[in-house]
């Protein structure tokens, strides 16, 4: 029972990631009149007249009867903030009756300074987010397994190079680094996935290493060797195995880290660009309204909280499910 919340979020932020875009209930880059939904609270509803074409205009949300009139072959509407505005019945739809057609935005979460849809954009960004910090772990695992087992198989001028290559990464503060980066080769979700990954791989490779050069000391490698299998054979087929469960438990620990730099990076700017939602870059159009209008920056917060806490918690689980693994391989005390 105690595992049933943790799961039930894991769950939640999958699907997020997985199903995001089909989740968002309008279009999370565009809004129907930005002017007139601008910052609506959660839970807003909003009257609207339907467009002959589709388009959405919305009215005054003191409801339908008293937001619009007829006024010969026009319509006299008027819009939120008191405005009023002719339209041609000849540009609306008609319901069966024949009077103009009139519909209900609804924004279960409200809007943002664009009158944007802050569920279908977080929504949206839930996989933008997700996808960068999973590709960027998986590519940095990636890396620093190949590094890790060279440097811990070869040693000697291969280890000290790629060891020395390891640290010179880690000098550099990361956030630093990747929004030089990233200004450089100009912001996209693409190059954000492929920067945390080069710079988060020397941590894991460090690891990898350890664990390569405990099974390169072993009488299996030796055995191998001496049964003339080559150098990438010894690697895939007898060092991978005993590496491996230490990297995916230090991998999966540091999934959440992943999104917090990707959301840092989306909001400071040098992440995915607008109008295109990311949990940074939405958390980022908030901050200027922050008293004003709580919602834009608070709601998709705690959406990578939620991420992050449930990273965590798979971590935990992988971790618990592979310890005997890792205590097996990992190397004796000194």
């Amino acid at each position: 029972m105690r595992h049933t919340a943790p799961l039930a979020l894991s769950a939640a932020v999958l699907t997020a990631g997985l199903l995001g875009p089909l989740l968002a209930p309008a279009d999370p880059l565009a809004s129907a009149s930005p002017a007139a939904l601008r910052l609506l609270p959660p839970g807003s509803r909003v009257p609207a007249l339907v467009g002959s074409d589709g388009a959405l205009l919305p009215l005054d949300a003191r409801g339908p009867g008293s937001a619009w009139r007829l006024d010969g072959d026009e319509i006299i509407a008027r819009l939120r903030g008191g405005a009023e505005r002719r339209v041609p019945l000849a540009a609306l739809a008609r319901d069966a009756a024949g009077a103009p057609r009139l519909t209900t935005l609804r924004f279960p979460l409200g809007t943002d300074g664009f009158g944007r849809d802050l569920l279908s954009r977080i929504a949206a960004g839930a996989r933008v987010s997700l996808a960068i910090g999973l590709a960027g772990i998986l590519g940095a695992a990636l890396l620093a397994l190949a590094i890790g087992l060279a440097a811990g198989l070869a040693g000697g001028l291969v280890d000290a190079l790629l060891s020395r290559a390891g640290d010179a990464v880690l000098s550099f503060p990361r956030i630093v680094l990747v929004m030089v980066l990233a200004a450089w080769l100009a912001p996209s979700a693409g190059v954000l996935a492929a920067l945390l990954a080069l710079t988060g791989w020397p941590a894991l490779a460090r690891l990898v290493r350890a664990d390569a050069r405990v099974a390169a000391r072993s009488g299996l490698l030796a055995a191998a060797r001496a049964a003339g299998a080559g150098p990438l054979r010894r690697a895939l087929v007898h060092a991978l195995p005993a590496v491996l469960p230490t990297l995916i438990v230090a991998a999966a620990l540091r999934a959440g880290s992943y999104l917090l730099v990707e959301a840092s990076l989306s909001f400071l700017g040098f992440g995915v660009p607008p109008p295109h939602p990311s949990w940074g870059n939405i958390i980022a159009d908030g901050r200027e309204v922050l008293l004003e209008a709580w919602w834009v920056s608070t709601l998709p917060g705690l959406a990578l909280a939620a991420a992050v806490l449930a990273a965590n918690y798979l971590g935990d689980r992988a971790r618990a499910a592979l310890e005997p693994t890792v205590r097996a391989t990992s190397p004796p005390p000194r």
